[in-house]
Formats: structure tokens, C-alpha cells, sequence
């Protein structure tokens, strides 16, 4: 596979090559395997988008009480408490990570937000630093921080309110990883997905790493 011609910037034939070997190499992985942190990886060739599916890890905690106790008590019901217990189990929360090429900054760009039949999760700012960003991430996300700010924003193809991280200091933390190296366009995806996703949850497991590379060398 030839390496990014003009790094840390990719052309939109390098995004789609780097886009469906990542796929190919989650294909490629053992079931077991691809249920460690991902549930789904697939690339939409008409929009040139990747889509990144995993559940959302929730924990318990007294912010999740205290929404619990908003609004007027009522009796509990036995029925609605099985039928919420079937939900939670049976239709977890996921996350869906979207990544298309931004035709200005010419680097990937990353819109996130969360599916959950019990509507527990609205793409707001609370939602945000309560469920999706680690306490040691938080500083990294804001305008502040070397990642440029996330905030909520329409998803160009979806058209709704969704998070999504600002592309401006990308190029920045790209170049910055990749010092005089070459890089494939897959590898240049890995690395990305490692600087920009990690503080929202989105993260690369070492099995596909590894199967990405053992496919890049096959190429």
C-alpha cells in the first residue's frame, strides 16, 4: 500500500483506502474477537463515511440517581420495572462514531452520538461529560484543550444534533505523531483513531491493529 502522499492532510482517495481496509481488517477478525470493543465497523461508499459501532459503558452513579428522582413520585410497577429490565439488556445504548473527510481541513473529522430506546442519552453537553468522557480526558476536550473542543453540532448526513470534534488542531496532533515517518493511508487512520477518538471512547484494540498490519504488508 503507497504511502500518504502529503501528510498530515489525505486525499479523499486515501480516506476511502484507508476506510475500507479498516473494515476489511474487522471482517477479518474471529467473532470473538470483534465483540471485545467494537460491535460493527462499515463504510458507506455513496457518503465516503465510516461508521464505528460499540456499546456505551455505563456505570451507575448519583448523577444517573438523580434523574431517576426528577418529576412527581409514583408507584412503582412491577410490570414496567421488567419490561425497562428487558430493554436495558436486550437494547443496550451504542455508541455510533461517524468519520468523514473534512473538504476544508483535508483530515478526518469525527461526529458521535448515542442510539437508546429508553432515551436516556440526548446530545447534550451533561450527557457528555457524564457518560462519555473519562475525569482525565476532560481538559483535552474543551477549547482549550490540544484536541480543538468538542461540541454538538448538525451531522452533515444525518441532520440532527450530534457531538462532534473540531477538525482545526487535527493536522496539528497528526503531524506531531507521525514526525518524518511514511505512513500508509490505514495506518494514518489507526493513528488518528488513537490521538482524536481515545478521550470519547473510541479507541483501536491491539487484535486489530495487528490484523490491519499483517493485511497492509499483503497489499
Amino acid at each position: 500500500m503507497k504511502p500518504v502522499v502529503s501528510p498530515p492532510h489525505l486525499s479523499t482517495p486515501e480516506f476511502h483506502t484507508a476506510c475500507t481496509a479498516l473494515v476489511n481488517s474487522f471482517d477479518a477478525l474471529q467473532d470473538a474477537l470483534k465483540k471485545r470493543r467494537w460491535l460493527d465497523v462499515t463504510l458507506d461508499p455513496t457518503e465516503n463515511m465510516l461508521r464505528i459501532a460499540k456499546e456505551l459503558p455505563v456505570v451507575a452513579n448519583s448523577h444517573q440517581d438523580e434523574f431517576a428522582h426528577e418529576g412527581p413520585e409514583i408507584e412503582d410497577d412491577d410490570d414496567d420495572d421488567d419490561e425497562r429490565l428487558h430493554s436495558m439488556t436486550n437494547n443496550p445504548p451504542i455508541v455510533h462514531y461517524d468519520v468523514l473527510l473534512s473538504p476544508s481541513y483535508r483530515v478526518p473529522v469525527l461526529y458521535f452520538y448515542v442510539s437508546d430506546t429508553l432515551h436516556r442519552y440526548p446530545p447534550t453537553m451533561d450527557t457528555l461529560y457524564s457518560y462519555m468522557i473519562a475525569p482525565e480526558h476532560v481538559e483535552q476536550t474543551k477549547d482549550v484543550g490540544v484536541l480543538g473542543g468538542v461540541t454538538i453540532t448538525d451531522h452533515p448526513i444525518l441532520n440532527r444534533p450530534v457531538f462532534f470534534i473540531h477538525p482545526c488542531r487535527t493536522a496539528q496532533v497528526i503531524e506531531a505523531s507521525l514526525g518524518a515517518r511514511e505512513v500508509s493511508p490505514i495506518e494514518y487512520l489507526l493513528m488518528w483513531i488513537g490521538a482524536m477518538g481515545k478521550t470519547v471512547g473510541l479507541d483501536v484494540q491491539i487484535e486489530l491493529f495487528l490484523k490491519a498490519s499483517e493485511l497492509t504488508e499483503k497489499a
